[in-house]
């Protein structure tokens, strides 16, 4: 039942998303940023942001600004948000790579077993609202081909519409998991930017804890787990310990 509900709020975003019109803000932070007015663009779309508008497209404009200005732990937040939303946008992707070039921290990422890697990147071809929308198509072309079999009194016809509407099966399966698991993803609350300068890592919650490495702002981070004031993180290349909340800003 809960699928079923992450299925149906997913389709409504789309559907919402798709009957969104042009914002004046939208329009007055686009002008300011053509006349290289970064802070007053900054300005408007996060008015934009405050009034509950989300959307891949705002955040990449909001990176761009940050990185205009050398903010690059903000810039990165923001590509970071909009990749959330938009995994496919080769854009944002790029410019997130540019950013994560300008922070002190290179962290080599631990590789991903082969099967996984593809697994995901299969998953990042559309956002998760594409997705929703192929299923739906999917679900359509199902039963207009059902109709068409049962309709049918030639076997080749019937033969056509029996195979078309297995794939259909295949599809929609996998475009509804696809959907699922990036809107999860999305609300998802277990990925962070460090925003102070330098973060020493311990090894236990506590200031008396062992120093174990040292992080600077920038850095994207996985939250592991929370005790008081204390969370726990892990980096790209898997080390992890515990940190301060107050340093870092949730993606």
């Amino acid at each position: 039942m809960k699928k079923f509900l992450i299925i149906f709020l997913v389709i409504c975003n789309a559907l919402q998303l798709a009957a969104n019109t042009v914002n004046p803000d939208i329009e007055a932070a686009n002008k300011a940023y053509n006349k290289e007015k970064y802070n007053d663009a900054i300005t408007l779309y996060n008015k934009v942001l405050e009034k509950g508008e989300i959307a891949s497209d705002l955040y990449y404009n909001l990176g761009n600004c940050y990185f205009r200005i050398a903010n690059y732990p903000m810039a990165i937040l923001n590509f970071e948000r909009a990749k959330k939303l938009n995994p496919a946008d080769a854009d944002v992707d790029f410019n997130l790579k540019i950013a994560n070039t300008k922070i002190i921290d290179k962290i080599e990422t631990v590789p991903q077993l082969f099967f996984i890697r593809w697994w995901t990147l299969l998953s990042n071809i559309l956002s998760y609202d594409n997705w929703a929308i192929v299923s739906l198509i999917a679900i359509s072309l199902f039963f207009i081909v059902l109709f068409i079999y049962l309709a049918s009194s030639t076997y080749q016809l019937k033969k056509l519409s029996f195979w078309i509407g297995f794939s259909m099966i295949f599809v929609i399966i996998f475009s509804i998991h696809f959907a699922i698991k990036q809107y999860n993803n999305i609300n998802a609350l277990n990925q962070a930017i460090i925003f102070t300068p330098t973060v020493t890592v311990k090894s236990s919650p506590d200031e008396k804890g062992a120093d174990k490495f040292v992080i600077h702002e920038g850095i994207k981070v996985i939250l592991l787990d929370e005790l008081n004031n204390w969370v726990k993180i892990s980096i790209a290349n898997g080390s992890n310990g515990w940190v301060e909340k107050q340093c870092f800003e949730i993606i």
